[in-house]
């Protein structure tokens, strides 16, 4: 474990995002995620023609 610092251990004492904030991430992430396969998928469908 020689790259392991002790700040990726430990916490940054920044106060804990709200359950609102942590859905609203996880839906933002979902999204780029799902965005990204459709237009990726779109390309790929081209190439091959």
């Amino acid at each position: 474990m020689e790259g392991m610092t002790t700040a990726s251990m430990t916490p940054d004492g920044s106060p804990a995002a709200s359950p609102l904030a942590t859905a609203l991430r996880a839906i933002k992430a979902f999204a780029g995620a799902a965005v990204s396969v459709v237009v990726l998928g779109e390309y790929a469908d081209k190439r091959k023609a």
